[in-house]
């Protein structure tokens, strides 16, 4: 089962990633241009179209925004522990902290989910999306920026375009509002070319960037950290939340995904260590193919 999933849901995405890189490595793309298009178009329609068609529960919808949240908190408390144990330096400790917190929920977490579960996860991976936004400009900016900067997070928070499109599709389905095919066509030929957008500006950004292995006994720890104890972290999570199924299996499988970008941007803005964040974001993407796979393989049998 682990090669199937391997071939089958892991090397498809890596493939599409490897086109965005060797792009990035012999034309200079604008990846500011292409992160807004994911971010202000492809995401928040996707995910509006996923909500409307796939309809999760309102409980559904609860538990899944609770669960990461309680992960979130666990995993600060265990970054906090493991980086005074270790003796990381300030700026190591909250680079660290915030890439293991950070996953990439949406331009890697939505292909992940599409082809492992035959979109059927899709909308749980949505809310996921949502809360890890959440959760970016407010404990992240928290943990970098320091308190003095969260007044800049709420306002990021409230410019997110994403709430906006889960806030109107819960509107719409409260109402059981039937949306026109003139709309909803556009919406899935938008929606259909997130993951490919989304996985070449992956691997663009991945191009584009180089890596250095500073600090490599804080890196390792670092990457240990989101790969292995994060997925522990949300197996005993949600066995103590009684979930069971599909909304598992998607729950586990993305607390294996890698570092998100995001903590890269952050590193610049705030002068937090921007080199190591994407030595960890570059290294957990390639490992996540044996994690990420490993962890569909074994939420088959744990869920």
């Amino acid at each position: 089962m682990f090669f199937y999933i391997l071939l089958n849901v892991i090397l498809p995405i890596f493939i599409v990633m490897i086109l965005g890189f060797l792009v990035a490595k012999y034309f200079t793309l604008d990846l500011g241009s292409l992160s807004k298009l994911n971010f202000y178009l492809f995401i928040p329609v996707f995910m509006f179209h996923s909500l409307l068609i796939f309809k999760p529960g309102d409980r559904e919808i609860g538990m899944t925004i609770l669960f990461n949240l309680l992960l979130a908190v666990l995993t600060f408390l265990m970054m906090y522990g493991i980086t005074r144990w270790m003796k990381f330096g300030s700026n190591l400790a909250a680079a660290s902290t915030l890439s293991v917190m950070i996953f990439n929920s949406a331009n890697y977490g939505i292909p992940v989910v599409q082809l492992a579960y035959q979109g059927e996860g899709v909308a749980i991976q949505v809310i996921t999306i949502t809360a890890m936004n959440v959760l970016t400009y407010t404990l992240g900016i928290l943990i970098v920026g320091g308190w003095s900067e969260w007044k800049r997070g709420v306002k990021t928070i409230l410019k997110l375009p994403i709430l906006y499109a889960l806030f109107l599709a819960l509107v719409i389905r409260g109402f059981n509002i039937n949306m026109p095919d003139t709309l909803m066509t556009p919406m899935k030929w938008v929606s259909d070319g997130m993951a490919p957008i989304a996985l070449i500006t992956l691997g663009a950004q991945l191009g584009q960037g180089g890596i250095s292995l500073k600090h490599p006994k804080e890196l390792w720890i670092t990457i240990a950290a989101r790969l292995l104890l994060c997925p522990l972290l949300a197996w005993i999570l949600i066995s103590a939340m009684g979930f069971h199924g599909l909304m598992a299996r998607v729950l586990f499988v993305s607390s294996a995904f890698p570092t998100a970008v995001a903590t890269v941007l952050f590193g610049i803005e705030y002068d937090k260590e921007p080199t190591y964040a994407a030595d960890v974001v570059f290294i957990t993407t390639l490992l996540s193919a044996i994690s990420v796979t490993g962890a569909i393989s074994l939420s088959a049998v744990l869920f």
